[in-house]
């Protein structure tokens, strides 16, 4: 058998190295460094050691910003996921479906949501929420009358509500198109063969269906929360994080990547938004190992 020399291995290789090492690396290796320092405006240039102190200003109490910021987006994730997956498996369940016309239109229809910049979806969406002149608004005072109107965007519970309904309409197909392959891979002579045992269409689902979506649901689930974790466009173009019932504290919609964004790029907090940056990596890393040991993907793949 022939046997490629390590060094021979290395040259291939060492475009790749050096790439991660400069895109990945680096800046994580150069995020922690700044996490120990008192980086910030007023000390760019001459900042100074300091230790675990921006870590122990992150994590000093339990009503922290950072655990209120963290507790928040855990919640936005925990309601996001379950409505992309139901609205994703409902779109691809009906674009599967052989009584569907027209499905090559349908599927390039429902994709668009997906397919646009998120930073432009956001402000259409921002402009849907808008009290005076929004489109929601408008409907509403069609049935409710001239002078009624919804807080979209000034009531800490709808401004959260309109951000989460905004994400759902960007972030359902992704579910939809992994779900279509999925289901487009599934062997008829399956459901032909329940058809025959007398099995009616919610048992179809329920023992054929949805155990053979699994492998395709689990990994996009794991990639979604991720995403949706880190989530900035919307919630910083729509509401800005507000609205704000107190200067001292995070604003209702204040997400981690909103916080983060607010504390590094308006504030210039730069020590103590890595030390934030360090601990969410650490936090994600650690949630991510887990849900794959959990869902079992990884002995999967090994298999």
């Amino acid at each position: 058998m022939y046997r490629v020399r390590a060094l021979t291995t290395i040259a291939y290789l060492s475009p790749m190295i050096v790439g991660v090492g400069l895109i990945s690396l680096y800046p994580i290796a150069y995020n922690v460094f700044i996490s120990v320092t008192n980086q910030n405006l007023f000390h760019f240039r001459r900042y100074s050691f300091v230790g675990l102190a921006n870590y122990q200003s992150l994590l000093k109490t339990l009503d922290a910003d950072f655990f209120i910021v963290l507790a928040r987006t855990f919640l936005f994730v925990a309601i996001c996921i379950p409505l992309f997956l139901g609205l994703g498996l409902l779109a691809a369940l009906a674009l599967n479906h052989p009584a569907i016309r027209f499905k090559a239109f349908w599927r390039v229809a429902l994709i668009v949501p997906w397919a646009v910049p998120s930073y432009i979806t956001a402000l259409v969406w921002k402009f849907f929420f808008n009290g005076e002149f929004g489109t929601f608004n408008q409907l509403y005072r069609l049935v409710a009358g001239p002078q009624a109107g919804l807080p979209w965007l000034t009531d800490p519970n709808w401004a959260f509500g309109s951000i989460v309904l905004a994400n759902l309409w960007m972030s359902y197909p992704f579910f939809m198109v992994v779900i279509l392959g999925a289901l487009q891979s599934i062997p008829s002579e399956l459901y032909e063969a329940a058809a025959i045992d007398g099995a009616a269409a919610w048992s179809k689902f329920r023992r054929i269906t949805v155990p053979l979506l699994r492998p395709a649901i689990l990994p996009a689930t794991v990639l979604s929360a991720i995403l949706t974790f880190n989530t900035l466009n919307t919630a910083f173009l729509i509401t800005a994080g507000g609205p704000f019932t107190s200067a001292a504290k995070p604003g209702a919609t204040e997400l981690v990547m909103v916080y983060a964004f607010r504390e590094a790029f308006q504030l210039f907090n730069f020590g103590y938004i890595a030390a934030f940056a360090v601990v969410i990596f650490a936090m994600l890393f650690a949630v991510t190992l887990g849900s794959l040991r959990f869902t079992g993907l990884v002995r999967e793949e090994a298999r």
